[in-house]
């Protein structure tokens, strides 16, 4: 009759938990809607203080008012417009581009899906919420525009970088 050793190895208990923590470093940032919506609309918030600050200039009415002041006081109007104008293109890049975001992110998180349908999807749904204070009728066209141009940055693959 033949003895057999056998060494037993125990592993520790730990309770099963419905959240895993995430294997890559940058995972969970990725995966947050929270966290897309705060860089998306950093990075919106950026391009319309600088897109403000260049279109400022070439729609401004401020050259016929201050033609007649000095310099300095005209530098000085033309600043403080600049400064509005890019404050206002900054605010609404920043909503339009944390909304996007956080609408697509949910999107995608529903479906379980990633493709270019969650854009569309979230596109529309920011539409409409942007429309929202003007009507059903407003939502419909807003809902149709973002989603119409969602559908052709995707196509023009300006959309995700997989």
């Amino acid at each position: 009759f033949r003895t057999q050793s056998y060494s037993r190895q125990y592993m520790p208990f730990t309770f099963p938990t419905p959240w895993q923590p995430p294997v890559e470093p940058g995972q969970a940032f990725r995966e947050s809607c929270t966290m897309q919506a705060i860089v998306s609309g950093v990075v919106g918030g950026g391009a319309g203080l600088v897109l403000g600050a260049v279109l400022t200039p070439l729609n401004s009415q401020l050259q016929q008012e201050t033609e007649h002041l000095p310099l300095r006081e005209q530098m000085r109007r033309g600043v403080r417009e600049m400064g509005s104008q890019s404050r206002s293109w900054g605010k609404n890049l920043l909503v339009i581009g944390a909304v996007f975001s956080v609408s697509e992110c949910f999107v995608e998180k529903s479906r379980g899906r990633s493709d270019r349908w969650n854009s569309i999807f979230g596109g529309c749904l920011t539409g409409g919420v942007l429309a929202a204070g003007a009507g059903p009728q407003a939502m419909g066209v807003g809902c149709a525009g973002f989603a119409a141009f969602s559908a052709a940055i995707d196509a023009l693959g300006f959309g995700h970088f997989d």
